[in-house]
């Protein structure tokens, strides 16, 4: 009897408070994997503050302790860790569906990784080309912005109207062209020939940036990293890395989990992770006249060799670090990520740069104009952030779910 009652309610229509609620609330990240939140939110800090320094304290002149800048510096290899857990993720959904339901997943993958990136990347895109008096080469760079070919060009500032847009197009070539290699993978006989190819792949980006450092040396430090950094061929192997390492935990996962509950084993993981780490903060350690072949290294290579390993502990070993990292608060903060990473050098740029050279006018000690500047972006960043999910992510996920059904 009370039955139909019963679907009556769950059938009424929802409250206007309800239906604000529910418009408000956050599309949460999948959870499979949840200390990699607190990972996220760690990398996003790290080049946070990296710019904010290089934009505050180096492009527009706010003198800040020279030994800070440095180290805040060596703190580059939080964007290596976005791409290393971009090629974990994505390889492992790939692996999972390739396995499971054959290469007809990968137009449902196109199509769910289009409306998660595209329009918010084109929206912000759009908003500082209309809002910002272009230069002839940012207006003849600007179509290939738009098509995620940003680190194929210039990357002067007056050249393309967001730089730091060369990170996405790095990912998103990679989405383009890893459902392939995830097909090859299942073609081969054995794990033995799947990680060979893997590791063949890895070593080609630091070949490359040998060969270009060798056959152009003299290098201006300026001119190298920009040869190097940002450019597809010599940047993929901590994509690759990532997708190592997925292909590892989905062999190989509960082997490892019981293999680590030796503390000697998990002190054997840790060792390389902490050793390559002392070596980023310190580039000097082999001598100033050493740092640029140092880099051909870093970027890349040594920060693959760094977070193998300690994602391979988090992922696999329940300790302080793994429960503290998945925190709740970090899978919500983390869900806005691409938001923060999309606004915050424009907000560097117009508002922290502006306020950093006010509060230096009136002599407020450096160290706390640096403060002032990474707090105020950082909530910035992710209050627009958190518009840009509301009005942009959320939506378009919706039109991505029913098209990818």
């Amino acid at each position: 009897m009370e039955a139909p009652a019963l679907a009556a309610t769950a059938q009424a229509p929802a409250t206007p408070r309800e239906r604000l609620r529910r418009f408000l609330a956050l599309d949460l990240l999948d959870n499979r994997y949840p200390a990699l939140h607190g990972l996220r939110v760690l990398a996003i800090l790290t080049v946070i503050q990296w710019h904010v320094t290089w934009i505050v304290g180096v492009e527009n002149g706010v003198v800040l302790d020279r030994e800070f800048v440095d180290q805040s510096l060596a703190l580059f290899f939080g964007m290596d860790l976005f791409f290393i857990l971009s090629g974990f993720l994505i390889g492992s959904i790939l692996l999972r569906s390739v396995e499971t339901a054959g290469s007809q997943q990968l137009q449902r993958f196109y199509v769910r990784r289009i409306f998660r990136t595209f329009p918010s990347y084109w929206i912000v895109l759009t908003i500082l080309a209309l809002g910002t008096k272009l230069t002839s080469g940012q207006r003849a760079n600007l179509p290939f912005e738009y098509l995620y070919l940003t680190n194929f060009r210039p990357l002067g500032r007056d050249m393309i109207v967001m730089f730091w847009g060369w990170s996405l197009s790095l990912e998103e070539q990679f989405y383009l062209t890893v459902p392939l290699l995830l097909f090859a993978l299942t073609r081969l006989r054995s794990d033995r020939g799947r990680i060979a190819l893997l590791g063949g792949l890895w070593l080609i980006p630091l070949a490359l940036r040998l060969t270009i450092y060798l056959r152009g040396r003299p290098w201006d430090d300026l001119a190298l990293y920009s040869a190097l950094y940002f450019r597809t061929a010599t940047r993929f192997d901590t994509l690759i890395a990532g997708v190592l390492l997925a292909l590892v935990h989905r062999r190989w996962g509960k082997a490892i989990a019981v293999w680590l509950q030796a503390p000697l084993h998990r002190a054997m993981l840790a060792l390389p992770s902490l050793s390559c780490l002392w070596l980023l903060l310190f580039p000097t350690m082999f001598g100033q006249d050493n740092v640029q072949p140092y880099h051909v290294f870093a970027w890349g290579s040594l920060t693959s060799l760094m977070y193998l390993p300690a994602l391979t502990l988090l992922l696999h070993s329940e300790g302080a670090i793994s429960h503290a990292l998945s925190a709740p608060i970090f899978r919500r903060v983390a869900t806005l990520g691409y938001g923060v990473y999309l606004v915050h050098i424009p907000l560097i740029d117009h508002l922290a740069v502006p306020a950093a050279h006010w509060l230096d006018g009136r002599h407020v000690p450096r160290s706390l104009i640096w403060i002032v500047s990474m707090a105020g972006v950082c909530a910035l960043s992710w209050a627009i952030g958190y518009l840009l999910h509301v009005l942009v992510e959320k939506p378009s996920l919706r039109v991505r779910d029913r098209l990818a059904a």
